[in-house]
């Protein structure tokens, strides 16, 4: 079949434009691969950002943390030296009060020895003082009492007895002394006028000091103004043996005969 010169023509156009179509869409095509390769690449690129953001954030959270907690170190170390200088400064102030107690311990032992040397002499004087007023005294116990003194000057002649114990047991004495002045006792002894005999001794403290002849009942008084015994008339020789119950603690405590020794 013979075509016009027309159809021809129109069948060229179609061909064409189908080449164009072609082209274009080809064209198209090879336009979207670099921009699909592009997108990847720039959501590649923004993964990478992400995760390096991610990434410093976490640095700058740990970073922070870190100076969180050395500035929580530094100041418990600033706390620390506070206390230390406090404490610090409490010691010395022990220290100072401590030297100067030393020091106070080292002035008091210079003075040791001159406080010794004074002693001694002292104590030896309280010793014969005390002997010569027993000697002196109402003479009851006499024995007992001047043996005590003895025995306090052989401690103040012994170097071995230390100055303190001389001196403790001087007080001692005096201090028994002092309690006779007070106390009332009765004890059986030899008679001061018949020593084979035993009387009842009685002591109304210093004021008063007799004994009674367990073979008759008769009393005497000492009398200090003549240093002898004097006989007590008419003496109740009940009334005395109520007195040396009384004084034994045999009786209940009452008012008991004492005869007053007077001085010339």
């Amino acid at each position: 079949m013979n075509q016009t010169w027309k159809e021809t023509m129109l069948i060229t156009s179609n061909a064409k434009r189908a080449w164009l179509v072609c082209a274009a869409g080809a064209m198209a095509l090879t336009a979207a691969l670099p921009a699909q390769a592009q997108l990847e690449t720039a959501l590649s690129a923004a993964r990478q950002s992400s995760a390096a953001s991610a990434a410093a954030q976490r640095q700058v959270e740990e970073a922070d943390d870190t100076a969180g907690s050395a500035v929580r170190e530094y100041r418990a170390v600033l706390q620390q030296l506070d206390n230390t200088k406090l404490f610090v400064a409490q010691q010395q102030i022990f220290l100072d009060s401590q030297a100067s107690e030393i020091n106070s311990v080292r002035n008091q032992l210079g003075t040791v020895e001159q406080i010794k040397q004074g002693m001694s002499p002292m104590m030896l004087r309280m010793a014969v003082a005390l002997e010569d007023a027993i000697k002196a005294d109402v003479p009851f116990r006499v024995a007992e009492r001047l043996s005590r003194v003895t025995r306090v000057q052989n401690a103040l002649a012994n170097p071995s007895v230390s100055p303190a114990e001389q001196y403790r047991q001087v007080l001692n004495a005096y201090k028994i002394e002092a309690t006779y002045g007070y106390s009332t006792e009765s004890y059986e002894g030899v008679h001061p006028e018949e020593p084979g005999n035993v009387v009842d001794f009685i002591r109304f403290g210093r004021t008063s000091f007799i004994f009674v002849d367990k073979r008759d009942g008769s009393a005497k008084r000492y009398d200090t103004g003549s240093d002898s015994w004097v006989p007590l008339d008419d003496v109740d020789s009940r009334q005395i043996r109520q007195t040396i119950r009384v004084a034994r603690e045999q009786a209940a405590p009452e008012v008991i005969y004492a005869p007053v020794t007077a001085a010339n």
